[in-house]
């Protein structure tokens, strides 16, 4: 099977993903994709102790990443692909990843960063780079949980 969900989440693997998202689209891996996560191998255990029971957790980079889907690797498996920034979904996109959508669930805050939907935040550099990746046909919407309405990415962008 394909990707079932791609979600920006600078918080990464969490409660909401774990409890939630994974149950909803039943996936059986996730593969987070955050360069310096790659390279830190302890969280890299913390992330996979979080786990539930069936669910497969693998860490890599951009280009490991694209690397797995162009070999095929994701085509068997239910995969929650999971990016911290929307950065690195944008270098991942221009390189060739394919998605159908993608989900904005956390952004962080700061002092540039405005509240556009629930707990969700933007500034213009991620609005751009989103407006960039849905120009390529991919959908983008934002919803922090399941039971959360979504809201499009367009609707968020008139709120900054």
């Amino acid at each position: 099977m394909p990707i079932v969900l791609t979600r920006i989440d600078f918080r990464m693997i969490h409660g909401q993903v774990i409890t939630q998202w994974v149950k909803r689209c039943d996936a059986n891996e996730i593969i987070a994709v955050d360069t310096s996560l790659s390279k830190d191998i302890f969280m890299q255990e913390v992330f996979k102790m979080a786990a539930p029971k069936g669910v497969n957790i693998k860490i890599m980079d951009v280009d490991k990443a694209i690397k797995s889907q162009l070999d095929g690797n994701f085509e068997h498996r239910k995969v929650l692909l999971l990016f911290k920034t929307v950065q690195q979904l944008y270098e991942a996109v221009q390189k060739g990843l394919e998605l159908k959508d993608v989900q904005v669930g956390g952004l962080g805050g700061g002092p540039d960063r405005k509240s556009v939907n629930n707990a969700i935040t933007l500034n213009q550099e991620d609005a751009d780079w989103l407006i960039e990746i849905e120009n390529k046909g991919i959908e983008v919407y934002l919803q922090t949980t399941p039971d959360y309405p979504s809201m499009k990415l367009e609707d968020a962008v008139k709120k900054l």
